[in-house]
């Protein structure tokens, strides 16, 4: 099962994108469900879904993927192979997650988190929007493909990065062994507390849950950009970010693009200058674009015909860029640690190993805590610089081991 969510800032088109991009893996015979957690609620619109079928599709309470490609277009023998799922997150926000966020700082603080802790659990942002994704898990096992209309970027950095964010708040908050400790010791924890803390495990491992679904091998991001260098910008910044926090991008897609002897020939001598830009900016990804039309491309056939202008012949849901991996190696004297940065400069790094041995790299707004293996625990950081690889840049971090915590002769 493959997994591809497509971003991008509001109004560059991404949710055309998405909806023409799971027509297309439908029409290649899998069966496909496009799931959009934007507010916006306007994969509906694209598809050219009316009436009674877009409320079927929205309800709030227990939404179901209803069919959205007839046979001949995304079906199969007359059975749709495309199903629409639309997540709406305010209303979608999980009943115990409610009650365990209103009084959860309290119980905490009960059994002995320090308060300043208990406080940033209890009022983690966010936390409603990731449930959201909880609906991928879902309905993953009775598809071939999940393709995701993702919420504008910001937003939706915010929501990728939150899983393991808020499993680092939990661990480092309320450690297992003192869970255990109070626990077993009889130290008279309320019942209420006892359920406090078990409804932040479960939460906590159904965020790590997802994570580990939009992190995956069969995962990808595809942004999606407009031919405006303000825009670009933007993206360029969304998969440096997508990278540090783990997440494989696997293509740019830039929309509107002005073409052709329709347009002024100022407008599209920018673009194409934008498009070589692009290009620039990401040599190491497949740099995809759409033409302007005149005309929307609404309902089912216009939408394969922009998935056609786009992906020409290529697999709909791979692009065939090279996937960075968090993953230590050795030259047999010295032990190193790769972390993606595409696109940032030693100025915008800055590194830092805790006491506990976990490495936190920091890139501007943004934090990736990365808890590093047993082998380098047992090392001490002797240098970091950004190379080039050819999943782009990397934050190379070189560790030399300490003879202290390292067996002679073993090799470990």
């Amino acid at each position: 099962m493959r997994v591809l969510l497509v971003a991008g800032k509001g109004g560059v088109g991404k949710t055309t994108v998405a909806a023409a991009t799971a027509l297309a893996a439908a029409r290649a015979g899998q069966r496909t469900l496009l799931v959009s957690t934007d507010p916006a609620h306007s994969v509906g619109d694209v598809l050219g879904l009316s009436g009674g079928g877009v409320g079927d599709w929205q309800l709030a309470g227990a939404p179901t993927p209803v069919p959205a490609a007839p046979d001949g277009q995304g079906g199969h023998g007359g059975q749709s192979l495309l199903d629409v799922l639309q997540v709406d997150t305010r209303s979608r926000l999980d009943s115990s997650w409610t009650a365990l966020r209103g009084t959860i700082s309290g119980l905490l603080g009960d059994v002995g988190v320090d308060p300043l802790v208990a406080d940033e659990i209890a009022a983690v942002p966010g936390v409603d929007d990731v449930l959201a994704l909880l609906e991928l898990r879902r309905w993953a096992g009775d598809y071939d493909a999940l393709v995701v209309d993702c919420a504008p970027t910001a937003e939706t950095l915010r929501l990728l990065a939150l899983p393991e964010a808020f499993d680092r708040l939990v661990t480092r908050g309320f450690p297992i062994d003192r869970r255990i400790a109070r626990l077993v010791g009889g130290a008279g924890i309320a019942p209420a507390a006892v359920d406090a803390l078990a409804a932040l495990d479960a939460l906590s491992a159904d965020l790590l849950a997802v994570r580990e679904l939009v992190t995956g091998p069969g995962t990808a991001v595809r942004l999606v950009t407009t031919p405006e260098r303000v825009v670009l910008a933007e993206t360029q910044r969304a998969r440096t970010t997508l990278g540090l926090i783990g997440h494989h991008v696997d293509g740019i897609v830039v929309n509107r693009v002005a073409v052709g002897d329709g347009w002024p020939a100022a407008l599209s001598a920018r673009h194409r200058d934008v498009l070589v830009d692009t290009r620039d900016r990401f040599p190491e990804l497949p740099v995809r674009w759409a033409a302007y039309s005149e005309q929307e491309p609404v309902g089912i056939e216009a939408l394969l015909a922009l998935a056609d202008h786009i992906l020409g012949s290529s697999d709909p849901l791979d692009l065939d860029a090279p996937r960075a991996t968090i993953e230590p190696s050795t030259d047999g004297e010295l032990w190193f640690l790769d972390v993606s940065v595409p696109g940032a400069t030693a100025d915008d790094v800055v590194l830092a190993v805790t006491d506990d041995g976990d490495l936190v790299v920091d890139l501007g707004p943004h934090r990736r805590v990365v808890a590093l293996p047993s082998v380098l625990r047992r090392c001490e950081v002797a240098g970091a610089a950004l190379d080039l690889t050819d999943a782009g840049s990397v934050l190379r971090v070189t560790f030399a081991p300490d003879l202290d915590h390292w067996s002679i002769g073993t090799g470990r």
